[in-house]
């Protein structure tokens, strides 16, 4: 038996965009999963419309079939299975193959970082749609690339996590973005910071003198870090101006190219609220400068784009109190980085949820105290943060549920308050992703709102 079939390994989102990927290019793909359970079972259908052989207990069925394997970023590759299949056959990841089947002419601009990287993909988008380029927002953000490699966009604007970068080859973007690097998925890289900043910057490992990286330069071990880049290299900075990147000066923002300053658009004009946010418009005015041809449209877009759902978004606002979904800060770093986003209004914050990266919530501390009037624990990570609000003589509630911890943060709120859920931990211990937490939340948000009518 001839062995040119591609072994998919998961079949979730990107999976199963590999295995179309497969047939569109007129390869054989075959697919295992690890075990078959109801969530799946409308993705073992679409197999089946397609005519892809797939089996569900991850054995060596396929293997004398094969002669690449490719494997979906939330598979650990350190994992028993995964080392049986590099024994016999090659293995990248969905990223790299996608990448590897790019139709001529397509201009990849990759994005990564701890944080910010959906907004930022998001808002490089919206600017080169702005600009009259066909653009996607594709990767992580949730539509894999291997469903865009011929598709009819010019420009996919590609979000990148670390478990994607883990399986990189030849992968090699026109422009690489990259947010922030702080801690996060530590139980994946053992515990080591050091282990996942080296992941990170793996979106750099393959460019050259002609590509363009795009890097904050408020992060110091990341801009040393990226000194020896050798193309062009651009920081962005709200804390000080540049001679090369985008900065803040003056209440505006503005672009540097070899020291020759242009002023972008004003601060107050932008809609995204918190310093977070203004760092990653100064990351996509940065990557998209080369491409826009008009400043005008190029300032009223950066000024009328909203952000993203489950991104510090706005829900509804009851007798004054405003609720705002942010379940996508699935880190410490990001749900401090919400918590600062709304001076002048208390918070009523929904923190917790899965707790298997075992964070350290200890740095919420202080904003907590200054920014909150009180706190709802939710999720697995419960007890361990009711021990630190405890030992810090900081008053708390814990629910059981979602419905629970709306309404009991409408409880403690005044007017002009913010209800915030910003959990600063994945959501795996009671829903499927964060996508579903943040909708569960906007629905009892909008069902409270109907009763208070």
């Amino acid at each position: 038996m001839s062995r040119d079939g591609i072994l998919i390994i998961g079949c979730g989102i990107s999976g199963l965009a590999a295995a179309r990927l497969a047939l569109r290019k007129g390869w054989k793909a075959y697919v295992t999963e690890r075990q078959r359970t109801p969530a799946l079972e409308g993705r073992f259908q679409q197999l089946e419309e397609l005519g892809i052989p797939y089996e569900t207990e991850n054995t060596d069925r396929f293997f004398s079939s094969c002669r690449l394997a490719v494997l979906s970023p939330g598979i650990d590759p350190r994992s028993p299975y995964i080392q049986r299949v590099k024994e016999e056959m090659p293995l990248i990841g969905e990223l790299e193959f996608a990448y590897r089947s790019l139709s001529t002419g397509k201009r990849l601009i990759a994005v990564t970082g701890t944080n910010g990287k959906s907004t930022t993909v998001s808002l490089i988008r919206h600017l080169l749609e702005g600009q009259g380029h066909s653009a996607a927002a594709v990767g992580n953000i949730g539509q894999a690339l291997s469903d865009y490699t011929d598709s009819s966009h010019t420009y996919l604007v590609c979000e990148v996590s670390s478990y994607q970068l883990e399986t990189v080859e030849t992968f090699r973007p026109e422009t690489a973005v990259i947010t922030n690097i702080t801690p996060d998925h530590l139980d994946r890289y053992g515990g080591s910071f050091e282990a996942y900043f080296q992941t990170k910057l793996k979106i750099t490992a393959n460019m050259g003198e002609e590509g363009r990286l795009v890097v904050n330069g408020d992060d110091e071990r990341l801009e040393t870090a990226t000194r020896a880049f050798p193309g062009k290299r651009y920081l962005f900075s709200r804390r000080r101006s540049l001679p090369r990147g985008a900065f803040v000066n003056e209440g505006a923002l503005w672009f540097s190219e070899e020291d020759d300053p242009e002023r972008i658009v004003s601060a107050d004009q932008l809609a995204l609220p918190g310093a977070h946010n203004l760092e990653n418009t100064l990351a996509a005015i940065a990557a998209v400068r080369p491409y826009v041809t008009s400043l005008a449209r190029w300032a009223e877009d950066l000024g009328d784009f909203k952000g993203i759902e489950h991104r510090l978004e706005p829900v509804c606002e009851i007798m004054g109190i405003l609720f705002v979904n942010d379940s996508k800060g699935t880190n410490v770093d990001s749900t401090q980085k919400a918590l600062a986003s709304f001076p002048g209004r208390k918070i009523i914050l929904i923190l917790g949820g899965d707790d298997a990266k075992k964070s350290d919530f200890a740095p919420l501390l202080p904003l907590i105290r200054k920014e909150c009037r009180a706190v709802v624990l939710l999720g697995e990570t419960t007890p361990r943060i009711k021990s630190m609000m405890e030992r810090e003589k900081i008053p708390y509630e814990s629910a059981g549920g979602m419905e629970e911890a709306v309404r009991l943060s409408f409880s403690k709120a005044l007017k002009g308050d913010i209800v915030l859920l910003s959990p600063a931990a994945a959501s795996f211990d009671m829903y499927s992703n964060f996508e579903e937490r943040g909708r569960h939340f906007k629905e009892e948000a909008l069902r409270l709102k109907k009763e208070e009518r």
